[in-house]
């Protein structure tokens, strides 16, 4: 049995879930907000982005403020943009297609529902913890 490291709880592990999670939803928004961009300032249609997490898995020897989940970063996906005949236009290329962000709406909305999911589970864990806590200074009070 893994002895818990001073400082460290459960609860502080189900935290940076929570937290990478809500990066998580606010980067599905922002493709959801994003599925008809055509132009960006960099130039180009709308990318899908992708939120990176990293984890540590625990051993004995794994320093304790690398427990949990962090997001490493956000990504661009760099699949195909969807292709879509309107000669009228204004982004249509010569041959009068224009590029759309290669983000499909309803997978996006399955994400969604998998973060808001993974965010409950991690409440979950925050408030077993605190009953567990509950139970323990009942049963030392008896």
């Amino acid at each position: 049995m893994i002895a818990r490291p001073e400082g460290l709880s459960p609860r502080d592990i189900a935290v940076t879930g929570m937290k990478a999670q809500r990066v998580r939803i606010s980067v599905i928004a922002n493709n959801v907000a994003n599925a008809m961009t055509t132009r960006t300032p960099e130039g180009g249609a709308f990318r899908r982005q992708l939120a990176i997490f990293r984890g540590e898995n625990i051993r004995p020897v794994v320093d304790p403020a690398k427990f949990g989940v962090r997001v490493k970063g956000v990504r661009s996906d760099l699949s195909p943009l969807r292709p879509v005949f309107d000669p009228s236009h204004p982004d249509a290329n010569v041959d009068g297609y224009v590029l759309y962000p290669n983000v499909n709406v309803s997978e996006e909305m399955v994400n969604l529902v998998a973060a808001q999911r993974a965010y409950e589970a991690n409440v979950a864990v925050i408030a077993s913890a605190g009953r567990m806590s509950d139970k323990s200074l009942e049963i030392l009070r008896a």
